[in-house]
C-alpha cells in the first residue's frame, strides 16, 4: 500500500507546511478493491487494529446486514422477555420444595440473571455496530467527489478538488515484511488544471524519507480537456516543516560550495554566523523567502543568506550605521549596498542538489554590485561567504577592527575591481587566489598585520593599476612575475620584511608612476631598467641595503619629482644627469657613501624644493647655480665634508627657505648680512663649523 502526504498552501501567511505539524495522524490510503480514502493512523504500531477496523467497511451492504443483526436482536429481546414474565406469575405462588432446597422461583429467578446478561452484551455490540455503520456511510458521502470538471478524482479530506502534483513514498521494510491481501497499484498520471483551492490542501514529504514517484491512478476517471491542461513545474514549494526547509537549505548551500560543513556546526556552545543566518531566514526574515513557492530562484536566496552570515560575523549590531539590515526590504535597500538589475540563470532551491538538472530560468533580479562600509565600527571576520557576490565590483571596508584571515573565496569575486581591506588587523596570508581577480585593478591591503610571501599568482593581474601591502610583515622577494603588471601605476610594499633584489623585469612597469619599497630589507644593485621608467614620478626606495652608484640612466627619469635613496649603502659620485630632471622637486640621497663634489648642475632644477645630502663624504663648497631654484625651502648638507664660506645668495635669492642645515662641515666665515632676508627661515644649524659673526636681528 502505498502512502503520501499531501501540500497545501497557508492562506494566513502564503507559506508551505507540512500538515504532520498539524495533524500527524491522518494520512490517506487508497483503497485497491473500490478506490475509496480511508483514513488510518500513520503512527500506530498496531497495523492489525487497522486492519480489523478496515474490515467493518468493506462493502456499502453490510450495513443492511448490520441494520438485520440489530433488528433480530431486538425482536428475540422481547420475545424473551414475555417468556421471563409468564413463569415468575407462575412461580409466584409455588410452595417451597424440600427435596430441591429451594423454591421454584429462586431458580427460575438464577437463570433469569444469565439470560439478562446476555442479552445487555448483545444490546451493546448491536448499538455498536448501527453507530459505526451510519458513521460510515456518512463519511463516504463526504468524500465522495462532487464535480471537479466532470473529473471524478479522489480527494483525501473534504476537498473537492485534486492536486495533480503528488509524491508518494516508497514503502519501508518493516512493511513489505508485513503480509498483505492489498493488490498492487498501477498510477498513470492525472492532469487537473490547479486551483488555490488545490494548493492549499496538499504538502509534500520529505526529500530525505520520501522516493518521487509519478502519481496517477489507473481508472476509468476522465482526464481535464487537452485545452484545460496545466502543466506544472517539475519542483514544489519548499517543504512545510521547519526542519525540512533548514535541511534542504543546508543541503543546497554544501552543493553549492557556500558553507563549509564545519561552518553548520556549534562551536563552544555558540552558533556560528552561518546558523544564526539559517535560522534568521527561517523564523525572522519578514520577506520569508523560504515560505514562498517554488519559483522563488536560488540565486536571491542565497544572496540574502551571504549577506546575513556577513552582518552577524561582523557584529553588525555594533555598527555605527546599520539601517535597513536584516529588515522587511529588500537587501539592495540595506546601508552600504548598492545593486543593479541584471539578468541572471538561476534555478529554484529545490532543484539543486539533483542530478541531471534542468539548465536554470534566465530572470531580472537585483543583485549587489558594490558593498561600502569603510570606518563603521566593524569588528570580527570576513566570512567564506563572501566571495559568492560573485557580481559585486567594489569591496570596501578600510578603517574598521577586522580581524582573521582573508578567505580564499575572494578569488571568485569574478567582477570585482575594487578591493578595499586596508587599516584593519587582518592576519595569515594574502590568498593565492587573489590572482583569480582577473578584472581588479586596485587592491589596498595595507596596514594589517598579514605575513608570508607575495603570491606569484598576482603577477596574472593584467589590469591592476594599484597595489598597496604597505605596513605589514610581509617577507621573501619581490616575484619576477610582478613585471607582467604592465598598466600598474601606484605599487606600495613599503614598511614591510621584503629582501632580495629589485627585479630587472620591473623596468617592464611601463605605465608605473609611484613605487614605494622604502623600510624594507632589500639590497644588491638598483637595476638600470628601473630607470628607464619615463612615467615614474614617485621612487622611494629609502631605508634598504641597495649598493653600488647610482645609475647615469637616471636621466631616462624624466617625469620623476621626488626621488628618495637615503638610507642605503650607496657609493661613488653623485651622477650629473641628476642636472636633468627638470621636474624633480625633491632630492633626499642622505645616510650613503657618496664622494665628490655637489653637482653645480642641480642649479638647473628650477622646481627643485628640497635637497638633502647630509650623511655622506661629499667636499668642495657649496654650488652657486643652486641660487637659480629660488623656490628651494629645505638645504641640508650637514655632516659632510664641505668647505668654503657660507653663500650670501642665500639671503637674496632664496627667500621661500625654512630649513638651512650646513652643521658638521668645514666652513668659516661670518654669517652674512643678507641672512637677515629669510622672514620665513624656521630652522637654521651651523654648529660644528668655523663660523663667526653676530646672528642677524631678523632671527
Amino acid at each position: 500500500m502505498s502512502h503520501f502526504r499531501y501540500s497545501y498552501r497557508s492562506k494566513e501567511g502564503g507559506s508551505y507546511a507540512s500538515a504532520g505539524s498539524h495533524n500527524r495522524q491522518r494520512r490517506t490510503a487508497y483503497s485497491p478493491a473500490f478506490n475509496e480514502p480511508q483514513q488510518i493512523d500513520a503512527f500506530s504500531s498496531n497495523r492489525n487494529s487497522d486492519d480489523e477496523t478496515r474490515s467493518c467497511y468493506n462493502d456499502e451492504d453490510e450495513g443492511l446486514e448490520s441494520q438485520r443483526i440489530t433488528d433480530n436482536v431486538y425482536n428475540d429481546e422481547g420475545l424473551e422477555f414475555k417468556k421471563m414474565n409468564a413463569q415468575l406469575e407462575e412461580s409466584s405462588n409455588a410452595s417451597f420444595d424440600l427435596e430441591k432446597g429451594l423454591p421454584f422461583h429462586k431458580k427460575r429467578k438464577g437463570k433469569l440473571m444469565i439470560t439478562t446478561v446476555s442479552i445487555i452484551i448483545f444490546v451493546l455490540i448491536a448499538l455498536i455496530l448501527t453507530i459505526s455503520t451510519t458513521k460510515s456511510k456518512r463519511n463516504r458521502q463526504e468524500r465522495r467527489p462532487q464535480g471537479n470538471g466532470g473529473n471524478n478524482v479522489l480527494v483525501p479530506g473534504s476537498s473537492p478538488t485534486f492536486s495533480p502534483t503528488k509524491f508518494f513514498r516508497s514503502r519501508s521494510p518493516t512493511e513489505l515484511s508485513q503480509p498483505t491481501n492489498t493488490p498492487t497499484i498501477k498510477f498513470t498520471p492525472i492532469s487537473v488544471p490547479p486551483t488555490e483551492e488545490n494548493l492549499s490542501s496538499f504538502t509534500e514529504a520529505p526529500i530525505s524519507s520520501f522516493t518521487l514517484l509519478p502519481l496517477t491512478l489507473t481508472s476509468s476517471i476522465p482526464s481535464a480537456p487537452p485545452s484545460k491542461l496545466t502543466v506544472l513545474p517539475t519542483f514544489t514549494p519548499i517543504i512545510g516543516t521547519r526542519k525540512d526547509k533548514y535541511n534542504k537549505l543546508v543541503k543546497a548551500l554544501a552543493f553549492e560550495g557556500i558553507t563549509p560543513a564545519n561552518s553548520l556546526l556549534t562551536v563552544g556552545g555558540r552558533k556560528t554566523p552561518q546558523i544564526r543566518a539559517i535560522n534568521w531566514l527561517l523564523d525572522d526574515d519578514p520577506q520569508d523567502l523560504l515560505g514562498a513557492t517554488a519559483s522563488t530562484m536560488s540565486t536571491r536566496i542565497f544572496q540574502r543568506y551571504i549577506l546575513a552570515t556577513f552582518f552577524y560575523s561582523m557584529k553588525g549590531e555594533r555598527w555605527k550605521i546599520y539601517n535597513g539590515w536584516l529588515n522587511s526590504s529588500h537587501e539592495c535597500g540595506w546601508f552600504g549596498l548598492s545593486c543593479e538589475n541584471k539578468n541572471i540563470t538561476s534555478i529554484p532551491l529545490l532543484r539543486i542538489d539533483q542530478e541531471n538538472r534542468e539548465d536554470g530560468a534566465v530572470t531580472q533580479e537585483q543583485i549587489v554590485v558594490s558593498l561600502d562600509l569603510e570606518g563603521n565600527n566593524m569588528q570580527g571576520t570576513l566570512p567564506f561567504e563572501i566571495g559568492y557576490l560573485t557580481d559585486c565590483t567594489v569591496l570596501s571596508l578600510y578603517g574598521n577592527s577586522l580581524s582573521g584571515t582573508l578567505p580564499a573565496t575572494l578569488g571568485q569575486m569574478a567582477e570585482l575591481k575594487k578591493l578595499w581591506l586596508d587599516e584593519n588587523e587582518f592576519t595569515g596570508f594574502i590568498p593565492s587566489e587573489l590572482g583569480l581577480l582577473r578584472n581588479v585593478d586596485d587592491i589596498s591591503i595595507y596596514e594589517n598585520q598579514l605575513v608570508g610571501t607575495l603570491p606569484t599568482e598576482l603577477g596574472l593581474l593584467s589590469r591592476m593599476e594599484r597595489f598597496w601591502a604597505n605596513d605589514m610583515q610581509i617577507s621573501g622577494n619581490i616575484p619576477t612575475e610582478f613585471g607582467k603588471l604592465t598598466n600598474l601605476v601606484n605599487f606600495y610594499l613599503d614598511v614591510n620584511s621584503i629582501t632580495g633584489i629589485i627585479p630587472s623585469e620591473l623596468g617592464l612597469m611601463t605605465n608605473l608612476k609611484d613605487i614605494r619599497l622604502f623600510r624594507n630589507r632589500m639590497g644588491g644593485h638598483l637595476p638600470i631598467e628601473l630607470f628607464g621608467l619615463s612615467n615614474l614620478e614617485i621612487a622611494y626606495l629609502d631605508t634598504n641595503r641597495f649598493l653600488g652608484e647610482i645609475p647615469r640612466e637616471i636621466t631616462g627619469l624624466i617625469s620623476i619629482r621626488d626621488l628618495q635613496l637615503f638610507s642605503n649603502r650607496l657609493s661613488g659620485t653623485l651622477p650629473i644627469g641628476l642636472g636633468s630632471l627638470e621636474d624633480l622637486q625633491v632630492l633626499r640621497l642622505n645616510g650613503n657613501d657618496f664622494t665628490g663634489t655637489i653637482p653645480a648642475q642641480l642649479g638647473s632644477n628650477q622646481k627643485l624644493l628640497r635637497i638633502t645630502l647630509s650623511s655622506n663624504r661629499l667636499v668642495g663648497t657649496i654650488p652657486d647655480p643652486l641660487q637659480q631654484s629660488s623656490l628651494l625651502k629645505r638645504i641640508e648638507v650637514d655632516l659632510n665634508n664641505l668647505d668654503g664660506s657660507l653663500p650670501t645668495w642665500i639671503g637674496t635669492n632664496l627667500d621661500q627657505l625654512l630649513t638651512l642645515n650646513v652643521a658638521s662641515n668645514r666652513l668659516k666665515g661670518s654669517i652674512p648680512t643678507s641672512f637677515g632676508n629669510l622672514k620665513n627661515l624656521e630652522e637654521v644649524r651651523l654648529e660644528d663649523n668655523d663660523i663667526i659673526g653676530i646672528v642677524p636681528k631678523e632671527w
